[in-house]
C-alpha cells in the first residue's frame, strides 16, 4: 500500500510516498481502507519537529479522514460502512495518510448519507473542536451571542455554523482581506468584520451597539487575542485554542476586571470520551439534517501531499485541504 512518510524533521520536501505492507487486524481492531484524509495545521508542526510529544520519524502524518471498513473487528460497523475516523494519528502513531489504516472502534462514527469523502474527511477535528469549545469551555447556550474571528479556517468556519445552527442570537465573524469577506458573505454568513476596514473590537462595538459578545472562539492567537477579549461584554468568556498569528498576546486586564470576564484554554485531545462522544451525536444530527455543511477549498491525491501542505500553509485558504486516494 501507499503512504506518505517523512523520516527526519525539515520542510515539504521531506515528505515521501513508499510502498508498506498491508496492516493486519489484531485484538477488535477495524481495518479501513482510506477514501480520504484532511490536511491540517497539526501535520506542518509535527512534520517540523515543533511537536515534542510525536513519535519519532519515521511517520505517517494525517489525524483524521474517511475510510470504508474492510474488517469491522469487535465493531458494529458492517463491511463497507464509510466512517470518519480520528484519534492520536500522526502524531502518536502512523496517521491517515495511508492507503489502509487499523483504528478502534472507538474513534469511528457513521459518515451521514449525502455527505461527500472529501467533505466528510475534514469533519472530526474541526468540528469537534468547536462544539466542545462552544458548549464546554464557553458555556454557550441558544440566545447567546458568539465572535469566531479568523473565517475560513477549518475551526471558525466550525463554530460559526455549530453557533447559528444551535439557535445563537448572533454570530459575528472577522476576514483579513476582501477576498475573504466576499467568500465569507457567500458561504451565508451574514456579520462579518472585514480587518482591513476596521478592527475586531471596533467592528464589535459595532454590530452589537457597545454591548459585546457573550462567548468568543479565538483559534489565530497573535494580537487578535487581546481584540476579542476587547469584544466580550460584561460576564463573557474567551476561548483561546490556537496560534497561527502567533503565540505572544497581549490585553487590557480592565477588560477581564471591569467587565469581570474570563479566559480559558482549550485543548481537544484531554476531553473526556462521554464529552466527546455526545458532541459527535450533535454533529451528526446537525449534518444530517444539513444544517451545517462542512467546506473544502481544495483536494490533492496522496501523491501530492507536499503541496497539500504547502497550499494549506501559504495560501490560507478557505476551508479544509483534503489528500483523495
Amino acid at each position: 500500500m501507499k503512504a506518505v512518510v517523512f523520516e527526519q524533521p525539515g520542510g515539504y520536501e521531506t515528505l515521501r510516498v513508499v510502498e508498506r505492507p498491508r496492516p493486519v487486524a489484531t485484538d477488535g481492531q477495524v481495518l479501513l481502507r482510506m477514501q480520504a484524509a484532511a490536511v491540517n495545521p497539526l501535520d506542518d508542526v509535527v512534520r517540523a519537529g515543533q511537536f515534542p510529544l510525536a513519535k519519532r520519524p519515521p511517520l505517517v502524518l494525517g489525524d483524521e479522514g474517511v475510510g470504508v471498513v474492510i474488517e469491522p473487528g469487535s465493531s458494529s460497523f458492517a463491511p463497507g460502512t464509510r466512517v470518519m475516523v480520528s484519534g492520536p494519528y500522526g502524531v502518536l502513531q502512523d496517521g491517515t495518510w495511508q492507503e489502509y489504516l487499523l483504528a478502534q472502534p472507538r474513534e469511528l462514527a457513521p459518515v451521514p448519507d449525502g455527505l461527500s469523502d472529501a467533505a466528510a474527511a475534514g469533519v472530526p477535528i474541526a468540528y469537534l473542536t468547536a462544539q466542545l469549545a462552544l458548549t464546554v469551555a464557553g458555556g454557550f447556550v441558544p440566545g447567546k451571542s458568539v465572535l469566531v474571528p479568523g473565517v475560513g479556517g477549518a475551526v471558525g468556519n466550525a463554530a460559526v455554523q455549530l453557533a447559528g445552527a444551535q439557535g445563537a442570537a448572533r454570530v459575528i465573524t472577522s476576514a483579513g482581506s476582501n477576498h475573504k469577506a466576499e467568500q465569507a458573505r457567500a458561504a451565508g454568513y451574514v456579520d462579518v468584520i472585514n480587518l482591513t476596514h476596521e478592527s475586531l473590537s471596533a467592528g464589535v462595538a459595532r454590530l452589537t451597539g457597545g454591548a459585546g459578545v457573550d462567548v468568543a472562539i479565538d483559534s489565530i492567537g497573535g494580537h487578535l487575542t487581546g481584540e476579542a477579549l476587547a469584544s466580550l461584554g460584561q460576564g463573557g468568556t474567551l476561548v483561546t485554542l490556537g496560534y497561527p498569528a502567533g503565540t505572544r498576546a497581549s490585553m487590557n486586564v480592565t477588560d477581564l476586571i471591569w467587565k469581570a470576564t474570563r479566559v480559558v484554554g482549550f485543548n481537544l485531545f484531554v476531553q473526556q470520551p462521554e464529552t466527546v462522544g455526545e458532541a459527535y451525536t450533535a454533529i451528526l444530527s446537525l449534518l444530517a439534517d444539513r444544517r451545517i455543511k462542512p467546506l473544502v477549498a481544495r483536494t490533492f491525491p496522496l501523491d501530492e501531499a507536499a503541496a497539500a501542505q504547502r497550499y494549506l500553509k501559504e495560501e490560507r485558504p478557505f476551508g479544509k485541504v483534503v489528500l483523495t486516494f
